[in-house]
């Protein structure tokens, strides 16, 4: 004789959290397989993973932009340096000046009038154009004619021989460019065996018995000289104690101007 069996309880239907799924009970999902109780810790509300990164055995970092533009600052210093250098050696072109085969025969009777007058110590006004200024230079560049003889072998008389300062900065070449009250000075000497050009504009004073260039501009070789440092350059020039007495003018001599394109020398 069979016992009858207890009815069966019905079990509690489970909607899996994850994909939704509705099955009579279980500890696990029969469809995505996740396991309910380990699910639900997982999303219990205060608690989250935190995410996990992956870090690099080892981590590049870019230089700092001092590093950086302390490894680039020599070679702009180099290339600065440089440029100048090429700037400064490269030779201008010389400056395009008025000749006159009859300059020489006039320019000494103008020099001999200005000298009888300083004599007699009466006034007197000489004007000197382009041409006859620039071939008086050539005739009384007494450092230039000894450097051109010695290079030249030619022999140098007694008690003209150059010093080692005129050798090593001996004058070349010097040209005058008259235009209006404007004066252009183009100079060619050597400095250390080295041919270097310099050209300056401006006016002409006379102040405390001496000749002074006011700049307008200059440059060295081919690099233009700064405003800011014109002046001292033109400083040096005139007021050094070895060019000093080179721009003082005679005391007869009261003035040194250029008008109209001309040089004009006047006495007291």
């Amino acid at each position: 004789m069979k016992l009858p069996s207890p009815p069966k309880q019905p079990c509690a239907t489970v909607i899996c959290p994850k994909c939704g799924t509705e099955q009579d009970g279980g500890v696990e999902c029969h469809r995505c397989g996740i396991i309910f109780a380990k699910y639900k810790q997982s999303i219990t509300p205060g608690k989250q993973e935190p995410p996990l990164i992956s870090t690099p055995a080892t981590e590049f970092r870019r230089p700092g932009v001092l590093a950086r533009l302390g490894r680039i600052l020599p070679w702009i210093s180099l290339t600065c340096t440089t440029s100048i250098l090429l700037l400064i050696l490269r030779q201008a072109r010389p400056l395009r000046i008025q000749t006159d085969p009859q300059a020489v025969d006039r320019v000494a009777e103008k020099m001999d009038a200005l000298q009888m007058a300083m004599q007699e110590q009466r006034p007197s006004t000489v004007s000197i154009n382009e041409a006859e200024l620039n071939q008086w230079m050539r005739d009384n560049l007494v450092i230039a004619s000894v450097h051109q003889a010695q290079l030249a072998g030619i022999p140098v008389p007694a008690g003209s021989e150059a010093t080692m300062q005129e050798v090593h900065s001996a004058l070349k070449d010097v040209r005058m460019n008259l235009a209006g009250e404007q004066l252009k000075a183009y100079v060619l000497f050597s400095l250390y065996g080295k041919e270097i050009t310099l050209q300056l504009e401006g006016t002409l004073q006379t102040q405390d018995g001496a000749i002074r260039l006011m700049p307008t501009a200059g440059r060295i070789g081919t690099l233009p000289i700064p405003s800011s440092t014109l002046g001292q350059v033109v400083h040096q020039l005139f007021d050094s104690p070895q060019n000093r007495d080179h721009f003082q003018l005679p005391p007869h001599i009261k003035s040194v101007r250029i008008e109209n394109s001309a040089l004009f020398i006047t006495t007291r």
